[in-house]
């Protein structure tokens, strides 16, 4: 089994687990619900981009891949000022991220999560009528080319792959789902 193929099912329990805490009717009913776990996700993704950033090689392969910016932009578009945003609670304390197997591992989650996002996109753009440009640019993430990005982002998992970094990064991803999945279900 390759390591992609490890990854998908020993991070299966995990992926069920924060699919229930991401429930999407609750988070998608109002705007205030949908700005709620935006807020969430830029807690998590702002720290996690600054613990994972510096471990990830080539710089323009994570730069590519950032969201936090995303979720400012959406949350300026829900009526938040820069300052409050700058405020929100952070995911802390993040895991850590020892090396750069380990940050990809974690990457797993990230970047899977953004496959699930086009589909949550299609339910905030119908239930709340928002697009990329008035409040749903995180979830649309890669557009066109979230297939893609996918795809170079697996390349790049296989191309570092060996017995020791893969049971690295598989713990890594286990561990984020688990971290995320209890930040995005605690309340502020």
């Amino acid at each position: 089994m390759n390591l992609l193929e490890r990854l998908k099912v020993e991070t299966r329990s995990a992926h069920d687990r924060i699919e229930k805490v991401v429930d999407l009717d609750r988070h998608t009913a109002t705007l205030a619900d949908y700005r709620h776990l935006l807020k969430r996700f830029y807690g998590f993704h702002s720290v996690w981009e600054e613990a994972a950033g510096p471990l990830i090689s080539d710089r323009e392969f994570f730069r590519q891949r950032r969201k936090t910016a995303l979720l400012a932009r959406d949350l300026q578009q829900l009526g938040m000022t820069r300052d409050e945003i700058a405020q929100l609670p952070r995911c802390h304390p993040l895991m850590p991220l020892a090396g750069e197997a380990a940050a990809l591992g974690s990457m797993y989650v990230i970047e899977g999560s953004t496959l699930g996002g086009a589909i949550i996109a299609k339910t905030v753009e119908r239930r709340l009528g928002l697009n990329p440009e008035t409040g749903c640019a995180y979830f649309r993430s890669y557009g066109r080319e979230t297939s893609l990005m996918w795809k170079s982002f697996g390349a790049r998992l296989l191309e570092i792959s060996s017995a020791t970094a893969d049971d690295l990064i598989v713990a890594s991803a286990q561990r984020t789902f688990d971290v995320m999945r209890v930040w995005l279900g605690e309340a502020p």
